[in-house]
């Protein structure tokens, strides 16, 4: 709401895995040294060499489109910021930048020649015969939003980054015996029957005496404290306040429904599946097939010869296709094939598994949708104004009751409330609004002293004093006592169930089978396995812990949730390469690209050190509102 509110005054325009690019900012962090430097013409140096603020921006903007158009578009810039893209991004930049550097003072140069070589094999250009094709080059460069002289030199770097990395990541050597030592260790394949034995399920303990209820108090006085509590007053400069004395007028609504129009319109759009082969005669034989009956993606997988995760391009809209296939897919009603279409990429045939209609709405359709829109506005304009007023209030020694009294609104006291929103009574604080950044705010502030006024989003402002600070406190036993018997029972049954579950283990460990070890429970065996030690979702952490602890043929117990579980290992085998497990030698190499990778992260780590790496934090966060950077401007 701030920049909103700003957005009126200032006629200022406020507009990565997994694993995919937060790596190098993970790897690195960022604790390089940020200060404001003497220009504003640079968000960041690397000894000699300077990161321009529009060339962080272009790439943010690259990776940003990118994440988007691999989630679907479902990323907002709240999430973007949340993962940490911009940092991201700048810190692979100051990497490059970093490496750039010792390859110009090692005099490393990249010819002409080599930058072709690498263009020419990576297989992303290779045409239908195998080879490069310019064609093909010039396509994935658009789509990526690539010029062909700024892809050039992006090659002609990393062949000069590889090359030093290279130096340490190449000469890494993983010892045969740790490899194999590893490998066995990894991949090693164990299965096992197990049985819970349920501390619900054992008898009732009895009622405990005063001694057992002053040793479970005794013993568990943190679960007995009560938490650090406060006596908060805040005003809340809430803008839901103001909607009811603000109107909207025709023109006005007019104008928000134009300038909205994209919540209110919706494009047809199609999910849609996909055959692409690479010559007519492969076509009609996927359209014969189709014919017959057969399954779209069979047809998919063995005659076109096609992944069956390249199979389904998802929900798109006519722009999300090619223009020929759009014109054929948005042609054919839901579950239907479209007839053969060819385009520079192959011979297409495609599918409709759904048909979502689009939605285009009136102004009468949405009147009251849009009129909360411009009384919303409205009314974040009237608040500023009450904001500064309530400011200046404050400023000038009223209290905080007095000043939310002079813009119209009243202050509220929290009588005693902790971090979670809960009162001593054990329920949630009477009076406290939905604000998710108050209590932080009061539990960050001193008592007696006003908060600063806190921005929280659509819902206004805020500020809130601490008037007392109630410490921790262990409750006395009386007042939980019902509390700490139900901890008493529980610790009863878990010790129950624990002696039984031994009891059971030694039976089966002599000899008992797990079958008949479960009947006398009147629960049935859970095998497990063949599982390895890197398998977390096959059983609870603890009992795959025990697996791998105790002999072949042996029987143990493992604390798990609700009780023990009984674990008897049935097999031990050793892994043989196949599948998912590789051969000790492929393993080896993998280690090696490992502890590679440790070392060239190292070597860019010194790198950086070495040469020095600053941050212009005023112009980095002003990058880092997409689209709002403008070096001409001040910021």
């Amino acid at each position: 709401m701030l920049q909103a509110i700003r957005g009126k005054t200032a006629s200022i325009v406020v507009k990565l895995l997994a694993g995919l690019l937060i790596v190098s900012f993970a790897a690195w962090g960022v604790e390089d040294f940020i200060s404001a430097r003497a220009t504003d013409t640079v968000v960041a140096s690397v000894g000699d060499r300077d990161i321009d603020p529009l060339d962080l921006e272009y790439e943010l903007s690259r990776e940003t489109a990118r994440l988007r158009q691999m989630f679907g578009g479902q990323l907002n810039e709240a999430q973007l910021a949340q993962l940490g893209i911009g940092q991201a991004v700048l810190q692979r930049m100051i990497n490059d930048a970093a490496l750039a550097q010792e390859a110009a003072d090692l005099g490393l140069r990249v010819s002409d020649a080599k930058v072709t070589q690498a263009i020419h094999a990576d297989p992303s250009f290779n045409g239908f015969d195998g080879a490069f094709s310019r064609q093909r080059f010039n396509e994935v460069m658009r789509a990526a939003g690539l010029t062909e002289f700024g892809y050039i030199q992006q090659v002609r770097k990393d062949i000069a980054n590889t090359q030093i990395l290279q130096v340490v990541s190449g000469t890494a050597v993983t010892p045969s015996r740790f490899s194999k030592l590893l490998h066995r260790y990894r991949f090693e394949a164990r299965s096992a029957d197990t049985v819970l034995v349920s501390a619900a399920a054992q008898a009732d303990p009895g009622t405990p005496t005063d001694a057992d209820l002053q040793a479970i108090h005794d013993a568990q006085k943190e679960r007995f404290t009560a938490p650090e509590y406060r006596k908060l007053t805040f005003v809340h400069l809430d803008p839901a306040n103001l909607t009811s004395e603000v109107t909207a007028s025709d023109e006005e609504l007019q104008q928000a429904f134009e300038a909205n129009a994209a919540r209110f319109q919706k494009a047809e759009q199609r999910t849609v599946q996909q055959i692409v082969v690479n010559d007519e005669a492969t076509a009609e034989k996927v359209q014969q097939k189709l014919a017959e009956g057969v399954d779209f993606l069979t047809v998919a997988t063995e005659v076109g010869e096609m992944e069956a995760a390249a199979v389904d391009l998802g929900t798109v809209t006519r722009n999300g296709l090619l223009p020929d296939l759009a014109d054929a897919v948005f042609a054919i009603d839901e579950g239907a094939v479209t007839g053969t279409v060819t385009t520079p990429l192959g011979f297409h045939v495609m599918r409709a598994i759904k048909v979502l209609t689009g939605v285009s709405k009136t102004l009468d359709d949405v009147r009251d949708e849009v009129t909360d829109i411009v009384k919303r506005e409205k009314a974040v304009t009237a608040l500023y104004d009450l904001s500064v007023r309530f400011e200046d209030a404050i400023g000038g020694g009223a209290t905080l009751e007095e000043a939310g009294k002079s813009v119209g609104f009243d202050a509220v006291t929290l009588e005693a409330v902790d971090r979670q929103s809960m009162a001593p009574s054990g329920a949630r604080a009477a009076g406290l609004p939905d604000l998710a950044s108050l209590l932080p705010v009061a539990f960050a502030s001193e008592r007696g002293i006003e908060s600063p006024l806190t921005e929280v989003g659509e819902k206004g402002f805020f500020m809130v004093r601490v008037d007392e600070i109630i410490p921790p406190a262990l409750r006395p036993l009386a007042d939980v006592k019902a509390e700490v018997a139900a901890v008493w029972a529980e610790v009863q049954r878990t010790e129950m169930a624990q002696k039984q579950a031994e009891a059971l283990a030694e039976k089966v460990q002599t000899g008992t089978s797990m079958v008949d070890a479960a009947k006398t429970l009147g629960v049935d065996v859970v095998k497990i396995g063949p599982a390895t030690r890197g398998d977390q979702n096959v059983a609870a952490q603890a009992v795959l812990a025990r697996m791998f602890e105790i002999n072949e043929g042996a029987a143990g117990i493992a604390r798990v949730t609700g009780g023990y579980q009984v674990v008897h290992v049935l097999s031990v085998t050793a892994p043989t390469a196949g599948g998912d497990v590789p051969s000790v030698a492929d393993y080896e190499k993998q280690l090696d690209e490992a502890v590679g990778n440790d070392l060239a992260a190292q070597a860019v780590e010194a790198i950086r050190n070495d040469y020095g790496v600053t941050v212009n934090q005023r112009i980095l966060d002003a990058v880092m509102r997409p689209g709002t950077f403008d070096p001409r401007q001040p910021i």
